[in-house]
This record gives C-alpha cells, sequence and structure tokens, in this order.
C-alpha cells in the first residue's frame, strides 16, 4: 500500500455512534482502502475497502455506507508482553512485515496484527522466542 498517497478522512461510523478520523487511500469516488485498524471495530481493519457518503451538514465529513472488499488479511490483537523492549518488538515487527504484514501497537499495550490469509506465522511463538531468549542471557 506504500505505493498510493495515504489521506486522513473524517467518518461517521452509525454502528458505532461515532467520528473518527481514518488513514486511507481513495480507491474511487466514495471507496477508500483502510491503512490501519480501527480499534473499536472488528469490520474496519487494515486492507479492507470502505464504500463512504458525504455527511450532509458536514461538508468535511463522510459516513460509512458498507464494506465494499473485506480486507486480504487477518486480524490478530494480542497483547504487548512487557518485558520486550521497543527494539526486540521491532525484531518481531519486520518478522511481520516480511511475511507481507502489517502491525501496529494501540494504547501503549496492544499489538494490532494484520497477516496474509495465506500466512502461518505464528507471532506469539515470535514474541516467545524473543522472551526465551532475554531470559537466557
Amino acid at each position: 500500500m506504500n505505493e498510493e498517497e495515504i489521506i486522513a478522512i473524517k467518518m461517521y461510523v452509525p454502528e458505532e455512534a461515532s467520528t473518527g478520523t481514518y488513514e486511507v487511500i481513495k480507491v474511487s469516488e466514495n471507496r477508500y482502502k483502510l491503512t490501519n485498524n480501527d480499534p473499536f471495530s472488528e469490520t474496519l481493519t487494515y486492507g479492507t475497502i470502505i464504500e463512504v457518503l458525504p455527511e450532509k451538514k458536514d461538508k468535511d465529513t463522510f459516513v460509512f455506507k458498507k464494506v465494499y472488499a473485506e480486507s486480504e488479511f487477518n486480524l490478530e490483537v494480542i497483547g504487548i508482553p512487557m518485558s520486550l523492549n521497543e527494539a526486540e518488538l521491532r525484531v518481531v515487527g519486520q518478522i511481520i512485515i516480511d511475511e507481507g504484514g502489517y502491525w501496529e501497537v494501540i494504547f501503549g499495550g496492544m499489538g494490532y496484527v494484520n497477516l496474509p490469509k495465506t500466512s502461518q506465522l505464528n507471532v506469539i511463538d515470535e514474541l516467545n522466542k524473543l522472551i526465551r531468549k532475554k531470559q537466557d542471557n
């Protein structure tokens, strides 16, 4: 997704009764591809293409209409082990990226991992390997 311009849009999601800012890539007039995860929605995840409509009262806001195409990634939410520092977490993050995935840390302790549906990578196993290696030293 890096080749295309990422923009921020303000979007109201009726099911959540909330408005938020979403980083997206414009696909067509009313369709956008999400470039990160909404931590409050199982539907609005990295890689999902959504359809929106302009909000009638606020021209700078869109209203979520529907999912146009589901993400080609599976989402896994994991608790980040406090025993690992940022540099150690980046090692696992690079493994995720090398696998064709995406990761982000939300709320300082929740890891949102998006892996291609064909991936067999077990992120928890990779984190546990680092923890064991650190304990052995």
